[in-house]
């Protein structure tokens, strides 16, 4: 099923079926009520950038991997993905979904792409007595407000009390590709940053560890960009998977380095200047 017979059908749901369910949903500047319908799953196309499992879609593309989340390959492939995410945690809500249903509401915009709740979805799709998932629909498609979309995604998926069931490479990847986005940049420079896209990402995701207010967002987009030339130097340009389980080591070499930032630091010794360190 193509995107416009998608956007046709999810349509009808909402015009044609009633529902007394409504949520609160975060929506341009303001909480929107929306109503939950249930939506076929058949008509549900995962999100392949979701902040779940970014850092592993992101590397198979810099492999030359094609990933089609409409394609039955694709669609298996971002399952295979989700699962492996955390096994632990999505085998006790799979379990926890076949015996009670599904308890929290997702959000999918209006042409089926799922904004929240993929997890939830890969694991429905396990379970032979379901066939549906429980939403909101969202007024627009993901090309139509890609922004909102993104912010809204972040905020269900990044809550204070949702980071650290994510891999922590995820974290900063998504914490690069907001800044990227909101600031139109191609790299964070702390010489010449977007101050209002610091303040929207914290805004968004608040602190994470021991990171303190936007210094927190600065702090963890120098730590990416140091993973960033480690890939580099390793020809793994973009490939993030060598990453993983190596967070505290960026993170004490990037707090070590920033000893060393600026000539009137106390760390550098006679004649030192900021070249001396980037060459």
């Amino acid at each position: 099923m193509n995107k416009q017979q998608r956007i046709k059908e999810i349509e009808k749901i909402r015009e044609t079926e009633t529902s007394d369910w409504k949520i609160e949903i975060p929506w341009k500047s303001k909480l929107e009520p929306m109503a939950v319908y249930k939506i076929p799953m058949h008509l549900l196309v995962y999100n392949k950038y979701n902040g779940r499992i970014l850092s592993r879609t992101k590397s198979l593309e810099n492999q030359a991997r094609i990933i089609d989340a409409e394609t039955d390959e694709g669609r298996e492939l971002i399952e295979e993905l989700l699962d492996k995410s955390n096994l632990e945690r999505n085998k006790k809500t799979k379990t926890s979904i076949e015996k009670y249903g599904q308890q929290k509401v997702g959000i999918i915009t209006k042409e089926g792409i799922i904004i929240d709740g993929n997890r939830r979805a890969m694991l429905i799709n396990k379970i032979d007595h379901i066939d549906h998932f429980k939403a909101v629909i969202l007024p627009v498609t993901l090309e139509e407000s890609p922004i909102e979309i993104e912010r809204l995604e972040t905020f269900f998926q990044l809550g204070e009390d949702r980071k650290l069931d994510y891999n922590p490479i995820e974290i900063y990847l998504k914490t690069q590709s907001l800044y990227l986005q909101l600031s139109k940049k191609d790299k964070y420079d702390q010489d010449d940053e977007d101050e209002d896209a610091i303040k929207q990402i914290y805004e968004w995701i608040g602190d994470y560890k021991t990171d303190q207010g936007l210094n927190g967002v600065r702090f963890r987009l120098d730590v990416m960009n140091k993973m960033d030339d480690y890939l580099d130097y390793l020809e793994y340009n973009n490939i993030y998977t060598p990453l993983d389980n190596r967070e505290d080591q960026f993170r004490r070499l990037t707090g070590w380095l920033s000893n060393y930032y600026g000539e009137n630091s106390g760390k550098p010794f006679d004649g030192y200047t900021a070249m001396i360190l980037s060459g």
